[in-house]
């Protein structure tokens, strides 16, 4: 049983060793909000809205710019979203992305305000628009202050099959400002690691065959 095992490990090893290693790729785009667009000032590829649209800011956690979400006079919302196909101009997702569990993670800091909430979402996108997965709305002013930066991170559940692109959206929203506290909620880094499936070379399949011979011989020299 030794060789049997031994040969059926070789086997495995002479096909991982010529397959082309998986790459790693980000789902967002101008996740650090360094390219801006002339006319609007806005980052690229990036979408604002609500009662009172996103804006840059130099307060970064890292680069020149972050965004900052607010309602500064109470009672309103500020939302910065991206569909990374049709907004990010990202290729779309394939095949090859199926089963992958994305890693979301950026940093943060400031204050949603006694009445307010600072939340994210992150959804799969099919064919039409369709909503094949949705996070629901992530809560996350209670881990962040107005003194430093603090990193976010969240796990993306697998994505399925006909998934195209991700759709992620940051969002505050605040009531009557109270106790001098601002609504201000600043976002920098934002990153989604996708990996695409290892594909087997060509010459893999050769080796794995050879491999499976050698497994095949000891079996019969067992019988």
């Amino acid at each position: 049983m030794l060789k049997l095992k031994t040969g059926a490990a070789l086997a495995a090893a002479l096909l991982l060793a010529g397959t082309a290693g998986a790459a790693t790729t980000d789902g967002v785009a101008n996740g650090g909000f360094e390219s801006v667009d002339a006319g609007s000032h806005l980052p690229t590829g990036w979408v604002v809205g609500d009662s009172s649209p996103a804006t840059l800011s130099s307060d970064a956690h890292s680069g020149a710019y972050s965004v900052l979400l607010s309602a500064p006079g109470g009672f309103g919302g500020s939302s910065l979203l991206q569909n990374s196909v049709a907004n990010g101009g990202l290729p779309a997702l394939t095949a090859a992305n199926l089963g992958d569990t994305p890693l979301l993670s950026f940093w943060t800091k400031g204050d949603a305000s006694t009445t307010g909430n600072a939340k994210f979402a992150l959804s799969y996108m099919g064919a039409g628009g369709a909503v094949l997965y949705d996070s629901g709305l992530q809560f996350f002013q209670n881990n962040i202050n107005s003194s430093g930066w603090t990193q976010i991170s969240f796990q993306g559940a697998a994505i399925p099959a006909g998934t195209q692109a991700v759709y992620l959206l940051f969002n505050t929203a605040v009531g009557p400002l109270l106790d001098g506290r601002p609504n201000a909620v600043y976002i920098d880094d934002v990153q989604l690691t996708l990996h695409t499936a290892a594909v087997p070379e060509p010459s893999s399949y050769a080796l794995l065959l050879a491999g499976l011979g050698a497994v095949g011989a000891i079996v019969r020299r067992r019988a």
